[in-house]
């Protein structure tokens, strides 16, 4: 069965398609998304592991998927179980990402999945004898510490650009108003406001950056009754070995030094677009951009005054202009 199409959700791939141009891009921003932003590629280590997939898992539902549609856009509204060699997962899995879609469900099944909700929430966040927050590690992913690392009250992970921080809450935190946020071009303090009136405010996070940061180019966000997550723009693009001072520091080896699509500046990206064209263009025995852009300029020059060809249809093989 098809998918009811959804506007909003269309509109926004549709936007990213534009953006981006080509398909292999618009797929790499997917699972670019997929990759930095949910725990779909984390493994399950065990039946009692709350986060990611089953061991191949993944790869059955994005080969599920491609197979429905691709029988669909032959006329095939369904796909014979003889006719496919992917079988289906083992069991229901779910990808934590910080957009909760809205789901039709019954009563018992919503109950079900506050249960379920509710004892995550209390196995992702611990207090110790001092009665501060720590971070548990069935609470991280590893999109979380990516070129960063696990601290005892938050996660970050960063890329060139950015970093990311994120700062699990108690269960009952649901809105913004009840949080104190500072973002500062060289500090973050992340609190619990207090109920009394003239209560102090519950520190969860707070210290001075490691790097200046573009305060007007940085965010913070709250999934509700799970974390705070601030998205910093560094100053100046370069590797942090820690998010906060005074904190232990990464070994700079561990860093991935490779970059996204979305990392690169547009005369990169257009380098890499233009790459990428004249190897597909290249694997199908067509000419490369150059190649065409040479056959354009000849193509004028073909029927200009003097040109022994003038008058003539535009042949580019008599041209012998290499397509290899």
């Amino acid at each position: 069965m098809v998918s009811k199409p959804d506007p909003e959700i269309d509109s926004r791939l549709s936007e990213i398609l534009q953006n981006v141009k080509q398909i292999d891009f618009f797929m790499d921003a997917i699972f670019s998304f997929l990759y930095r932003r949910t725990d779909f590629y984390h493994i399950m280590k065990s039946k009692t592991d709350t986060m990611g997939l089953p061991p191949g898992a993944a790869r059955k539902l994005i080969m599920q998927a491609y197979m429905k549609y691709e029988q669909l856009s032959q006329g095939v509204s369904t796909v014979p179980p003889s006719t496919t060699s992917i079988p289906e997962a083992e069991s229901t899995v779910e990808v934590e990402t910080t957009e909760k879609p809205h789901i039709e469900s019954t009563p018992k099944e919503r109950e079900q999945v506050k249960d379920k909700a509710e004892q995550k929430t209390l196995s992702n966040t611990s207090r110790d004898q001092t009665g501060s927050q720590k971070v548990s590690s069935k609470a991280i992913s590893e999109a979380d510490t990516f070129n960063g690392a696990m601290c005892d009250t938050y996660s970050w992970s960063q890329s060139l650009k950015d970093v990311d921080i994120k700062v699990p809450v108690p269960q009952h935190i649901k809105k913004a108003k009840q949080l104190m946020v500072e973002v500062q071009s060289d500090s973050i303090k992340v609190a619990l406001k207090s109920n009394e009136p003239s209560g102090s405010p519950e520190v969860l996070v707070e210290g001075k950056l490691k790097a200046q940061i573009r305060t007007e180019e940085s965010m913070w966000s709250l999934i509700p009754g799970e974390c705070v997550q601030l998205n910093l723009e560094k100053r100046v693009e370069t590797w942090w070995h820690a998010a906060l001072e005074n904190e232990p520091e990464i070994d700079p080896k561990t860093i991935n030094n490779s970059q996204s699509l979305n990392d690169l500046d547009e005369d990169d990206k257009q380098g890499f677009r233009q790459a990428m064209f004249d190897y597909e263009q290249k694997q199908q025995g067509k000419p490369t951009s150059q190649e065409l852009k040479a056959h354009e300029v000849l193509k004028k020059a073909w029927d200009v005054e003097g040109s022994p060809f003038k008058g003539q249809e535009y042949d580019p093989s008599v041209l012998n202009i290499a397509t290899s």
